[in-house]
């Protein structure tokens, strides 16, 4: 069964914990997603110490859609982030990203290292790191806004992936709803992050049964 996470786009502390209200009781884990408004258009509320102090009730993950994001990976896992996903293009360096996320071996953080990718970046951006990350988070839109039309031509970049690295876990974020859903998860991705499909249904629970059952 595919994995349904669902993404939380918040402005507003109010708006953040409401959303979590929703739906965690039938949600095995949360996307926290994190914009500053340079990487994307748009920025949102959530500093790691404000996710820390909220004690949430459901596992959760970070998407950081931010510039230079190995600045705050220390402070995400801090704040208790079970993945932290970063850009492949938001960094000159993805290694030292990894790193700081993976911990030593002396003291790993125990946390899962994820690189998001965008549309119109090829896949051979990651070719260098796959071998180092668990988890590829292919977006169906361009980062910044929720709502988006899902771009299909990414499905063949899950196909791909798969490929490249058969073992590794992949997830889409953007687009995801009842109809795309369907060819994301027979393209192969094992897990779908989806924000309007979820919180703009009426039972905000129910759509995450009916994602699950797709």
């Amino acid at each position: 069964m595919v994995q349904v996470i669902p993404a939380i786009l918040a402005q507003t502390k109010e708006e953040f914990v409401d959303k979590v209200t929703e739906i965690f009781s039938s949600a095995e884990m949360i996307q926290v997603d994190i914009m500053d408004g340079k990487f994307v258009p748009n920025a949102t509320w959530g500093a790691p110490d404000e996710i820390l102090e909220l004690h949430l009730p459901v596992t959760f993950e970070v998407h950081l859609m931010i510039e230079n994001p190995e600045e705050v990976v220390d402070d995400w896992v801090r704040a208790g982030a079970r993945r932290i996903i970063f850009h492949i293009e938001a960094t000159d360096n993805p290694g030292a990203v990894i790193e700081k996320i993976r911990g030593t071996p002396s003291v790993p953080s125990g946390r899962e290292v994820g690189i998001a990718i965008n549309p119109e970046t090829p896949i051979a951006a990651l070719s260098e790191w796959l071998h180092l990350i668990d988890y590829v988070l292919v977006m169906g839109v361009t980062p910044g806004a929720s709502g988006q039309e899902f771009q299909r031509k990414v499905l063949k970049k899950i196909r791909d992936i798969k490929e490249m690295r058969p073992g590794i876990k992949v997830g889409v974020d953007g687009g995801v709803n009842f109809e795309t859903a369907k060819e994301i998860v027979a393209a192969g991705a094992d897990c779908l992050n989806a924000a309007s499909a979820i919180f703009d249904y009426p039972e905000p629970e129910e759509a995450i049964k009916i994602l699950q059952g797709i």
